[in-house]
């Protein structure tokens, strides 16, 4: 997946009318949980500004003071979301000081935000085709901001052990995503005997044992393809 770090992440910007910021985040949000709505209940392209513009509570008029275009819209969306993602991350683990209990902060909160999200992260998995290049980057540097965050939790906990960028990397990446299942898989996990509540606990448990904490032996670093590999893959034991 492109990947962009902090450095040269640059974010787009959606013209508006309105100068005070407070009002533009209210506006922005009641759009965006309108057209998650509409979206997700007829497709993008089949979906209307207007439409959108009922759903958010909001006239036509007013809602072309915050943005523009259908394209405005999408990318609203997929910024409020992925902002709020970050942010809550942030001050979940902000206050945790030992590294592990950071790290196990960081998973129970990316699990529970996941559930609590369902539709929305539905939606930016069904409609990220839609975003035009400017937008894709910007959600894409937000998203790599967001996986670092992971990164630097791994690195907290391994201390001065030596364990290679590109294991951190992608036990990052799995970390993250991989409670994504509670949306995709979500008709399939309700089927099962249990609450939704033991569901997240399983699949944290999982997590917390699979990463288990890399040995000397599971530090080599692949080489060429995919399928060029020294020593074994990423350790999850």
């Amino acid at each position: 997946m492109f990947r962009m770090t902090k450095r040269n992440a640059k974010f787009k910007k959606v013209e508006t009318r309105i100068k005070d910021p407070d009002l533009i985040e209210l506006r922005r949000r009641q759009i965006a949980e309108g057209a998650i709505k509409v979206f997700l209940a007829k497709g993008y392209d089949r979906a209307t500004v207007r439409e959108i513009a009922e759903e958010a509570g909001l006239t036509m008029g007013t809602m072309y003071n915050y943005v523009r275009t259908k394209e405005d819209i999408i990318y609203v969306v997929y910024d409020l979301v992925t902002r709020a993602l970050s942010e809550e991350m942030v001050h979940a683990i902000a206050e945790v000081d030992d590294p592990s209990k950071q790290l196990s902060a960081a998973l129970k909160h990316n699990l529970a935000a996941i559930d609590r999200r369902a539709d929305e992260i539905m939606f930016l998995y069904r409609e990220s085709g839609s975003l035009d290049r400017e937008s894709l980057r910007t959600v894409l540097a937000r998203e790599a901001k967001y996986i670092e965050m992971f990164e630097d939790c791994i690195r907290n906990c391994l201390g001065d052990r030596k364990v290679s960028d590109f294991k951190i990397g992608l036990a990052a990446d799995i970390l993250s995503y991989l409670p994504v299942i509670v949306t995709l898989r979500r008709w399939n996990l309700k089927r099962r005997p249990g609450s939704m509540e033991q569901i997240l606990d399983g699949i944290f448990d999982f997590m917390m044992h699979g990463l288990g904490f890399l040995t000397d032996d599971d530090m080599s670093t692949p080489k060429g393809s995919a399928g060029d590999r020294t020593g074994p893959g990423l350790c999850l034991k």
